[in-house]
């Protein structure tokens, strides 16, 4: 069984040390970093993102880079394997990279819709003690949070990433955490993110749908490689 590490996206509150948990837990509940990493089993451990202006991302990367060093300080030489979502994909990026410096190998990077968007890390090249990546990414036509930019999409040899995979739905969906439309409004309708991005190009229905699709696709990278 692998040592599997993930740190989720960004939610539960505005400013560094705001309340982020039982919304957090009910907005994530079905997230698939912690569909993965947040299985009670004693070699995985799930991290909860920042807030939206960023806090809390460096204390999950420092719990990550922890966690892993105590199992491997218990006896534990399975491959480490990462997982993340939005802002928390930058921070296994970066738990990457710490790793490395301690001449650990990570197997395997899952990466859902990466975006850089902390100025403490980075997370533009993912580091080559890396073996395997798979990144999936929001369309540029859905129009979904098109403030935010992706990262960890570029790599060294000998790492093995083939390509980025693009999904149209938000970047919610992306995530495993698809927009849920308020009472009183179809399925049909067009999800509007708000300021500062506005309306997209995707219903609440093709949402769930293709977040759903993204899961299936990921699979055979997951078992291939030890989520599952």
């Amino acid at each position: 069984m692998a040592i599997v590490v993930g740190i989720d996206g960004t939610g539960g509150g505005v400013f560094p040390g705001a309340s982020r948990n039982a919304q957090y837990d009910r907005d994530f509940a079905n997230s698939f970093v912690r569909r993965i990493a947040g299985r009670g089993d004693p070699n995985r451990a799930y991290f909860r993102g920042p807030v939206t202006f960023g806090g809390g991302l460096m204390a999950a990367i420092d719990g990550g880079l922890q966690f892993v060093l105590s199992r491997r300080a218990a006896g534990e030489t399975v491959p480490v394997i990462l997982t993340g979502y939005s802002r928390g994909a930058a921070g296994v990026v970066a738990l990457a990279n710490r790793l490395k410096d301690r001449n650990i190998d990570v197997e395997a990077l899952l990466l859902f819709d990466c975006v850089d968007r902390h100025i403490g890390i980075d997370a533009e090249v993912i580091p080559n003690n890396v073996g395997y990546v798979m990144h999936v990414v929001r369309d540029p036509r859905s129009k979904s949070r098109e403030s935010f930019g992706n990262d960890g999409l570029r790599y060294r040899s000998p790492t093995v990433f083939p390509k980025a995979y693009s999904f149209l739905c938000t970047h919610g969906g992306m995530g495993g955490t698809p927009w849920q439309p308020a009472t009183g409004i179809p399925r049909t309708d067009l999800i509007d993110e708000g300021f500062p991005d506005g309306k997209t190009t995707i219903s609440y229905a093709e949402d769930a749908r293709v977040s759903a699709r993204i899961w299936s696709f990921v699979q055979p990278f997951m078992r291939e490689h030890g989520y599952i």
